[in-house]
């Protein structure tokens, strides 16, 4: 029983995971690399902010951070259906 939860809690985890890898280290290299921190970043970043790298790090800021958010009600509900599990169905025998 708790190696099945183990497994599934790692297929439910394991995406979110990769969102929180994504989410975090894309706002680190956003700023890094589209709004350095320097007199010469402030008057390059409305050039830099259009570019491609830079639309790809904001959308793994956005979606990271959806993801992230209905991560807790996911997270609740499964523990929530962990908590209501019963016995497993047996079926009566015959006689």
């Amino acid at each position: 029983m708790l190696k099945s939860l183990i497994k599934q809690g790692w297929k439910v985890s394991g995406i979110y995971l990769i969102w929180t890898i994504l989410h975090y280290s894309s706002g680190h290299l956003y700023t890094y690399f589209c709004t350095p921190l320097s007199a010469v970043g402030f008057v390059t970043s409305p050039f830099l902010i259009t570019a491609p790298h830079c639309k790809a790090f904001r959308w793994c800021i956005n979606h990271g951070a959806d993801a992230l958010s209905s991560m807790w009600v996911v997270m609740g509900t499964w523990m929530l259906s962990c908590l209501s599990w019963k016995k497993e169905y047996r079926a009566p025998s015959p006689g």
